[in-house]
C-alpha cells in the first residue's frame, strides 16, 4: 500500500514538473538566471522521477513473473539497482556542472588530459564496477548461493558496484572487491549436481573397534534429519591410515540444498564424534 501511494505521489510531482516546465516559469522571467538554473533542476527532478517508477515497475513485473518474495532479491535485481544508481550519479554530475555555468561538450573536451589522468587513477574502481556487471547479469553466481572465492567461503548475500559480500560460516561478513572475484577460480557448492557434505576427522585407531559400528552411531545421531537426507548416500570413509590415529570422512547427500541444516547436522555429528571418543576412553580406562 505505502509502496503504490509513492507510486502515485511520483506520477503527480513528474505531472506538475511537466506543467512547471511547460509554463516556462513565468514568475521568474524576470530573474533569467534564476530561470535557467530552475530549468537544469527540474529536467534532473523529471528524470530521476521517471527512471525511478520505470525501475520500479521493471522489477514489479519481474518479481511476479519470477515468483519473488518481498525483500528477495536475485542476480537481475541487483545489476539494474547498480545501473540505476551509476544513471543518478551521472545525471547529478552533470546538473551540477550545468550549474557552475560550464558548458558540458565544451568542459569534457577540453578537460581530456585530465580525464585519461582520472581513467588511470581510479582504474581498479571502474574494473570493480565492469566486473560487478559481469557479475551480476551472468548465472555462474546467483543471490544466495553457497561459493568459496580465493580461500573464503560463504553464502553471497550481496553484489554491490565494487564489493561483492559474502557471508560465512562464523556469521562474519567477508568483503571482496569484485576484480578479486572475477579472476579468481570460483567454487559453487550449490550448483553442484550432487549436494555432499562432508565431515572430516580424526581419531585414535585404539578407539574403533569396528568402522560400520561408528557409521552406525553417526547415523543414529542425526535421525531426526533424514527426511532430508537421501537414502543409502550415508559413507563413513577411511581416508588415511597414520601409527596412532586414523583419518576419517562421514558423508551424506542432502535432498535439496540448505545451508542452515547442513551446519546444525555438522554440529551434532561433531559432537557425536566427541561424545564417541570420550565413551570409548572412559571404557579403556575402567578396563
Amino acid at each position: 500500500m505505502i509502496r503504490w501511494s509513492l507510486r502515485i505521489l511520483g506520477l503527480i510531482v513528474l505531472l506538475f514538473l511537466f506543467y512547471l516546465k511547460g509554463s516556462s516559469y513565468a514568475i521568474f522571467e524576470e530573474f533569467k538566471s534564476l530561470h535557467n538554473k530552475l530549468d537544469i533542476v527540474v529536467d534532473y527532478l523529471i528524470f530521476f522521477i521517471t527512471l525511478s517508477l520505470a525501475i520500479l515497475a521493471l522489477k514489479g513485473f519481474y518479481r511476479r513473473r519470477k515468483k519473488l518474495k518481498r525483500g528477495q532479491t536475485d542476480n537481475l535485481i541487483v545489476g539494474t539497482n547498480n545501473i540505476y544508481y551509476l544513471l543518478l550519479i551521472g545525471g547529478a554530475i552533470a546538473d551540477v556542472l550545468l550549474l557552475l555555468g560550464f558548458d558540458l561538450f565544451t568542459f569534457f573536451t577540453s578537460l581530456s588530459i585530465f580525464a585519461a589522468a582520472f581513467a588511470v587513477l581510479s582504474k581498479d574502481y571502474i574494473s570493480n564496477i565492469i566486473s560487478g556487471m559481469l557479475i551480476a547479469f551472468s548465472d555462474e553466481i546467483n543471490i544466495g548461493d553457497f561459493v568459496q572465492i580465493a580461500g573464503k567461503k560463504g553464502k553471497v548475500i550481496d553484489i554491490t558496484l565494487s564489493k561483492f559480500i559474502l557471508l560465512n560460516d562464523d556469521d562474519d561478513y567477508v568483503i571482496l572487491p569484485n576484480n578479486t572475484v572475477f579472476n579468481n577460480e570460483i567454487i559453487n557448492y550449490t550448483k553442484r549436481e550432487i549436494k555432499k557434505t562432508s565431515i572430516d576427522f580424526e581419531i585414535d585407531i585404539k578407539l574403533i573397534d569396528k568402522v560400520e559400528s561408528l557409521e552406525d552411531e553417526l547415523k543414529a545421531s542425526i535421525s531426526k534429519y533424514h527426511s532430508f537426507i537421501k537414502e543409502d548416500s550415508y559413507r563413513l570413509k577411511i581416508v588415511e591410515i597414520k601409527k596412532d590415529f586414523i583419518s576419517m570422512k562421514f558423508q551424506y547427500v542432502l535432498e535439496a540444498p540448505d545451508r542452515d541444516l547442513e551446519k546444525d547436522i555438522r554440529k551434532i555429528t561433531a559432537r557425536r564424534i566427541v561424545e564417541v571418543i570420550r565413551d570409548q576412553k572412559t571404557d579403556d580406562s575402567i578396563a
